[in-house]
């Protein structure tokens, strides 16, 4: 396993309960970092902790990144338990509906930018003033494909990435160049999002292209047509955001790394 030199770094993952925010918290703490897990699956985080033998490196934190006073408690118990300013914080929480445009509400739109958006600019709020007067942090926040290339369905969920990252680039310079803000982009990864029974998006897949399971996954594949052949692995996102956290990445802010197999085509 690569070596990062994250060792001791202090670090807030939100959203880290399963997927992309459970690989994250685990190379974190495979590098030897304290992590702050925050998630509003407390149980299934906590046991998650448990069973991989983390209770050493991961402290779980439950809150609703919903709301403002979720974020606010959340950022109030991360700085506590990192003893100060974290070293890293890290963006994950968020949700969309596979809805299109004239099926979206203002509430949909509303819910969607309360946690994908406003989680990520008041836990900035609260955590990267401080990373400033303790004159160093990293700040990384998953967006997605879509924030840069969007689709005809899922539109609030691909206008609140967009608008991370957008807020993210203003960071960059207002903060530097003490703190570094980036994003990674993901495309579509293999998590629960896509393969949880009742709500994942798999059953969606397999009502689009009358295919089961495996079938139905390799249309999807073919029809978006991502050059890498198959769907991505949460660890796979993980890794680049371990580079964007890390003093190898020292020269990188205000960036978007993309982690997409090849899905988006535009040149920026």
């Amino acid at each position: 396993m690569a070596d990062f030199g994250l060792s001791e770094r202090t670090v807030v993952v939100t959203g880290s309960a399963t997927g992309i925010g459970r690989a994250t918290i685990d190379a974190f703490a495979a590098e030897g970092a304290r992590v702050v897990a925050v998630d509003i699956e407390f149980d299934v985080l906590s046991e998650h902790i448990v069973e991989a033998g983390l209770q050493q490196l991961i402290t779980p934190v439950h809150a609703d990144l919903s709301t403002a006073d979720g974020v606010a408690g959340a950022a109030a118990e991360a700085i506590r338990l990192s003893g100060g300013a974290p070293d890293v914080l890290v963006n994950n929480v968020g949700a969309g509906r596979l809805k299109t445009f004239e099926e979206l509400t203002d509430d949909d739109f509303h819910r969607t930018f309360e946690l994908n958006f406003f989680s990520m600019v008041r836990m900035c709020r609260a955590i990267v003033p401080e990373m400033y007067a303790a004159g160093r942090g990293a700040v990384i926040n998953v967006t997605s494909d879509l924030s840069r290339q969007a689709e005809d369905t899922i539109v609030d969920y691909a206008a609140s990435k967009a608008a991370v990252a957008s807020v993210a680039k203003s960071l960059a310079r207002a903060y530097a160049p003490r703190v570094r803000v980036n994003n990674v982009a993901p495309g579509p990864i293999w998590t629960p999002f896509w393969t949880d029974e009742s709500t994942g998006w798999l059953k969606n897949l397999e009502a689009a292209y009358g295919a089961k399971g495996e079938a139905a996954v390799q249309a999807f594949i073919e029809d978006r047509g991502i050059p890498a052949g198959r769907m991505g692995e949460p660890e796979e996102v993980a890794n680049a955001i371990l580079f964007l956290a890390s003093d190898l990445a020292g020269f990188t802010t205000g960036s978007t790394l993309g982690v997409d197999g090849g899905t988006v085509r535009a040149t920026f």
